[in-house]
């Protein structure tokens, strides 16, 4: 079993949420992997990292509402006919 240690030698697994400190990009780790004798950490953006560039962080439950409203005023919302017989330039 490979292990891997964030940047506070806390241990990463599948399942962890995380935050890549150089970025702030945030997600959680899919798989652990060891590709030629070096640790990646695999993120649900598709996306490997070394896991001493990473942070395991709490998930807050508010991001993840926000998120889950978006989605679903996203599935709700229902694009209406377009008037294309407006005249529009775009100028002034």
């Amino acid at each position: 079993m490979v292990v891997a240690l964030d940047v506070r030698g806390r241990e990463i697994s599948p399942g962890s949420y995380v935050r890549y400190i150089n970025t702030g990009t945030l997600g959680t780790v899919m798989d652990i992997l060891e590709r030629e004798g070096e640790i990646w950490v695999l993120l649900d953006n598709n996306l490997m990292y070394r896991p001493e560039k990473l942070e395991v962080i709490e998930h807050k439950k508010k991001d993840r509402e926000i998120k889950e409203k978006i989605e679903d005023i996203l599935e709700r919302e229902e694009i209406k006919d377009i008037d294309t017989s407006i005249d529009a330039c775009g100028a002034g």
